[in-house]
């Protein structure tokens, strides 16, 4: 029977094939195949799995009757009439789907289309008019799938004949601003402009990310290897399948910003116009800043591992202690060469920042002030030429540079196949080094960093020379000192900081007192490794007034002399019995828990070594996030919130 008798048929009996009766049908055709496998299980071991059996098994009928909204006489009517039709689902899939490719290209797998047929500008009158949006264009684009590799789609865009406001799949633009769309987020995430993504696989790149060091542009090779398929792309495809680490950062950075904005009920708005690397810019800048004044949110965190109701003698509960722990990681992204210099860098290769970028001309010999010879970083004095020689001498050194890439600690590159690149672009001279020379024979220089003659020959000078001197010299880029954590013994970590100079207990103290400030509850014991310095400076500081200072159990025992009176009168976790373990033995609370963090934090060495740091930041505010979500989503399912929601 043609389509169009059948059609026919349908309109001499409207009583029979009506718009429920043909929405059963089509329910049941959709659902049954994919039982193929559960019908065929219950026939006789000799029925050929080629031939659709006579009858549905009961638990199969009960089923498809209550997904279909018929009654099992009627799903077994169904099944005699249409089992040929089921059984042939799936080579009619692939037929159709071949079709799909010969003969609907020009509407790709896909289209994306904006989520709105009206004009959501509530200035706009067309709406009130009823007017839909019908001005459109489209461009070609792909989109990458966890389950279906690579795919071509058209995106659409909308255009409102009224406001002017455009329409896309995950955005408005209207004033040269784009707008995106609040509530949920999207299934699928334009990274490029003609580059979209599965929510889901951008989230899998931050789970990968976070959990395995893995870096953006190891995120997209492993798609490529294990999950773009066959090339699916029609051969005149404007654009291809390959995927760069920038749209897996891309990605990155608009799923977490989404997020950000959806928490709080505001909406992400950017400009449109643009690099898309500058794209996104101040709205990472406006988060980083306001985790930095507000902090991470689970510094309100309270769980049985950080936090403890101690009982008296009597059994009866006396006290809640909450416990917090300090400690630095070295880890740190590049800044101006001067000394404490806060002002960002305009490139990550840059030595000054904007304000200091004279000294670029000033001799890279410290306390020289003569001014740089063309080309060069020193100046005109001979011994400071020598020591530039050397210096690049020494950098042109196989055995230096393999030195310097296991003190770089690249563990985890960020490319996993092999590139031409010269090891040299895989250090950094960060440090200020260290150079011998002989006052009498500036043409003698040694440098000692690594205990290395001047590779023309040279001897190190004699030790005890009267002619000896040893100068101090920056030549490459410098960087932050030590990333601050502070850490509750259960693995939530509370609050980050870069200290840029040095672990300084005056920083320390600053970092503690911002951190607990904001919402007005601090920990009752705090462990770090130098709290005996850290008491001293804060003996006078009422803030501290309540807040035991004690050094972990393995540092105090293994890193604290006997002999110093006040660390051992004051910092000894012994002298605090709601520290103990129960009965006295071993210890409650996990105070070696920012050490074992700053294990996992180091993972990220090579990933943000070139970062610049608004997105350095940005990248570690992230990973912290994703990490603390995992540890309340673990300690929630082992039961180790005192509060129902986990918060204090």
């Amino acid at each position: 029977m043609a389509v169009d008798d059948f059609l026919k048929l349908a309109n001499s009996f409207p009583q029979v094939l009506n718009h429920d009766m043909l929405l059963k049908i089509s329910s049941f055709l959709l659902y049954t195949p994919r039982f193929k496998a559960d019908i065929l299980l219950a026939q006789a071991s000799s029925w050929p799995a080629s031939d659709p059996p006579l009858f549905l098994p009961e638990s199969v009928t009960i089923l498809l009757s209550d997904l279909c909204d018929i009654d099992e006489k009627s799903t077994n009517t169904l099944w005699s009439y249409l089992k040929d039709t089921v059984w042939g689902y799936a080579e009619k899939a692939k037929v159709v789907d071949e079709r799909f490719k010969l003969f609907g290209k020009d509407l790709g797998y896909t289209s994306l289309y904006p989520p709105f047929n009206y004009c959501t500008n509530s200035l706009c009158n067309r709406p009130t008019k009823g007017l839909k949006l019908q001005k459109t264009d489209q461009m070609q684009g792909v989109l990458y799938t966890l389950d279906k590799g690579v795919r071509p789609v058209w995106a659409i865009r909308f255009q409102c004949e009224g406001c002017q406001t455009a329409y896309y799949h995950n955005y408005s633009v209207k004033d040269g601003m784009r707008h995106y769309y609040d509530g949920s987020t999207p299934e699928i995430i334009q990274v490029g402009e003609h580059q979209f993504v599965e929510w889901k696989v951008v989230n899998m790149w931050r789970t990968d990310t976070n959990i395995s060091w893995k870096s953006f542009t190891n995120c997209a090779r492993t798609y490529e290897i294990a999950l773009s398929g066959p090339d699916c792309l029609p051969v005149d495809w404007t654009f291809k399948a390959a995927l760069k680490g920038d749209h897996v950062q891309d990605g990155f950075t608009i799923l977490s910003l989404l997020e950000d904005h959806h928490e709080r009920n505001t909406t992400l708005i950017v400009p449109h116009t643009g690099e898309q690397a500058d794209r996104f810019t101040e709205a990472i800048k406006a988060r980083n800043a306001r985790i930095k004044l507000y902090g991470q949110k689970e510094v309100l965190h309270r769980c049985k591992k950080c936090t403890r109701i101690y009982n008296g003698n009597d059994g009866k509960p006396i006290k809640s202690v909450w416990v917090a722990v300090m400690d630095g990681v070295t880890l740190g992204h590049t800044c101006c060469a001067v000394h404490n210099c806060k002002i960002p860098l305009t490139t990550s290769r840059d030595r000054y920042c904007t304000a200091h970028r004279g000294l670029s001309n000033i001799c890279a010999i410290k306390d020289c002030s003569e001014p740089v010879l063309e080309g060069k970083r020193t100046c005109i004095h001979p011994s400071h030429q020598e020591v530039e020689r050397v210096y690049i001498l020494r950098g042109e050194s196989r055995v230096q540079l393999q030195e310097k890439l296991k003190r770089q600690r690249v563990s985890h590159p960020n490319d996993g196949i092999a590139q031409e690149v010269d090891v040299g672009e895989l250090i950094d001279d960060e440090e200020e080094e260290e150079f011998e020379v002989d006052e009498q024979n500036p043409n003698l220089v040694h440098g000692i960093n690594e205990g290395v003659s001047d590779l023309r020959g040279a001897s190190p000078l004699p030790t005890g020379s009267a002619t000896k001197k040893r100068i101090s010299a920056q030549f490459g880029r410098r960087r932050t000192h030590n990333e601050q954590i502070l850490v509750a013994p259960c693995g939530m970590i509370l609050a980050r900081e870069t200290f840029f100079g040095a672990e300084a207990i005056a920083t320390c103290a600053e970092f503690v007192k911002r951190t607990f400030s904001i919402n007005g509850q601090k920990p009752n014991h705090l462990f770090f490794d130098n709290n005996c310095s850290l008491a001293k400076h804060v003996k006078d500081d009422r803030f501290f007034k309540d807040i035991g200072l004690t050094v972990d159990v393995f540092h105090f025992n293994c890193k604290h002399s006997v002999k110093d009176k006040f660390c051992q009168s004051n910092c000894n976790p012994v002298d605090y019995p709601e520290l103990l373990g129960e009965n006295g033995k071993a210890w409650y609370f996990n105070s070696s828990i920012a050490e074992q963090t700053n294990v996992w934090l180091g993972g990220f060495h090579s990933i943000l070594r070139e970062m610049q740091v608004d997105r350095y930041n940005f990248f570690l505010d992230t990973m912290i996030l994703l990490r603390n979500t995992m540890t309340r989503d673990k300690l929630q399912k082992d039961g180790q919130f005192l509060t129902k929601t986990g918060y204090a």
